[in-house]
């Protein structure tokens, strides 16, 4: 049984179809989409085969970086893999995975950005720092921070084809409902952006996080929105110690995931060889 071109290219509607069913977002069903069409361009053969893909690959790491290579094959292999024609998937390259903690903001920048943004009047992202810092949120899951969830200590939040509760401190939850007390939000999300009603985007968090950066000279490739979200596994893992609990919180499916946050990072490794004395 062979795969042709045309059967491929007729069954794309169909397949965004069926991802529209899995709930993925229109980002990821965009990008596969596009990754797909760019590869099926570039069939001239009526028949696709295996050495065919190959050789796409082979020409994708003459422009790309391996991580943007892996991306297009990961959407392409997908797509084979629905069609029912998984004999012919390609591999992705293997990447030594970079050490994430590296990138994580250290507790002393975030309380430096913290006492900044209050100093300067910030006091949204102030607070949405103070949120996914103290919680395991992600950025995309702002929207689901809303005065009712504060007021019960607790939000419940759908994403990636699953729910997980989200639990606020007490600390937090005094310091959110004030917060919308003195900013008049009586109901509904509290970190509202330029539509009324609506969440904050994730790239105007992302830049006003980088104004704090710049403000007080600390590394911006450190300062991210997800870097908090690190900043709070970390600190988790250090203090409580239980990573099943974690890889749950943050709504990890493979525990893999999270067992990055038992690691050092590369200043703390530099930092305990130096009680070496040798």
């Amino acid at each position: 049984m062979y795969l042709e071109k045309v059967q491929a290219e007729e069954r794309l509607r169909e397949y965004e179809k069926e991802m529209e069913l899995q709930e993925l977002s229109v980002r990821t069903i965009h990008k596969y989409l596009t990754d797909i069409r760019q590869w099926l361009e570039k069939v001239e053969e009526t028949v696709i085969t295996k050495e065919m893909i190959v050789s796409y690959k082979k020409e994708l790491k003459k422009k790309y970086k391996a991580a943007s290579v892996n991306s297009k094959i990961i959407s392409i292999n997908r797509y084979l893999r629905w069609l029912g024609f998984s004999d012919v998937v390609v591999r992705t390259e293997r990447i030594q995975a970079p050490n994430i903690l590296d990138k994580m903001i250290s507790k002393e920048n975030y309380f430096a950005m913290l006492k900044y943004a209050k100093d300067t009047g910030r006091i949204k992202l102030y607070h949405i720092m103070r949120t996914i810092a103290g919680t395991g949120l992600r950025v995309g899951e702002l929207k689901y921070v809303t005065v009712g969830a504060i007021t019960d200590g607790y939000t419940q939040i759908w994403n990636k084809g699953k729910y997980r509760y989200i639990y606020f401190s007490e600390r937090l939850c005094i310091e959110l409902l004030q917060y919308c007390n003195d900013v008049g939000i009586r109901e509904g999300i509290v970190f509202t952006g330029r539509k009324e009603g609506k969440v904050i985007t994730s790239a105007a968090v992302w830049k006003g996080l980088k104004n704090i950066a710049k403000g007080i000279g600390i590394p911006e490739e450190t300062v991210f929105p997800h870097s908090f979200r690190h900043l709070f596994a970390k600190n988790y893992m250090e203090k409580v110690g239980d990573i099943t609990e974690l890889a749950d919180i943050l709504g990890h499916s493979r525990l893999e995931t999270t067992w990055i946050y038992t690691k050092t990072s590369s200043s703390e490794k530099r930092k305990r060889l130096e009680l070496l004395d040798l």
